[in-house]
């Protein structure tokens, strides 16, 4: 009698297993995968990859705000001045004295070309926008449709290069491009 029901047991679980299977996809040529999550965990989780020595805070970046105010924090953030080609920004920065640190994720939109983002990125954004110091090193990297500004005045062990490091280890892969 116990044989007769480890038997059904084992009947019954094969097929319980051979119904669940369904069926297998089909592989793609897809381009690289997208880094799933917000900017602000993204920037997070950056921040509990490489620790910084000072108070600072994530904060969305409102894409939405069209007012003159809105539009001069876009561009010091992000050094962009046309925001259509993304769809979230989010940035970390010090939340008290005169640090020239700045970490600014960005997800572009569809379509967008991010290493041309990153590009615009770059040249727009001024690292003395803190007036009494200044960035003396600066990268932009980009995962899939996510690119990261990094600017820092380059102190000990605090380069732009160790955030980019972060920046891959939460990504999970190589950055598809750092300039």
């Amino acid at each position: 009698m116990k044989k007769l029901i480890c038997a059904l047991l084992a009947l019954s679980l094969a097929l319980a297993m051979t119904a669940c299977g369904g069926k297998q996809p089909t592989e793609t040529t897809a381009p690289a995968a997208n880094i799933e999550g917000t900017m602000e965990e993204l920037l997070n989780k950056v921040i509990e990859q490489r620790p910084v020595e000072f108070a600072g805070g994530v904060f969305p970046i409102d894409l939405t705000d069209t007012s003159e105010d809105g539009m001069w924090s876009i561009k010091s953030f992000t050094g962009l001045e046309d925001v259509s080609m993304l769809t979230e920004a989010a940035a970390y920065e010090p939340m008290m004295g005169s640090l020239a640190f700045s970490m600014v994720m960005v997800r572009t939109a569809a379509g967008a070309d991010p290493k041309a983002v990153a590009e615009a990125m770059k040249s727009g954004v001024d690292p003395r926008k803190w007036i009494c110091v200044e960035a003396d090193d600066m990268k932009v990297a980009g995962v899939g449709d996510v690119v990261m500004l990094i600017m820092v005045s380059t102190t000990g062990d605090m380069t732009a290069q160790s955030f980019v490091d972060a920046f891959q280890t939460v990504a999970g892969r190589n950055c598809d491009f750092v300039i």
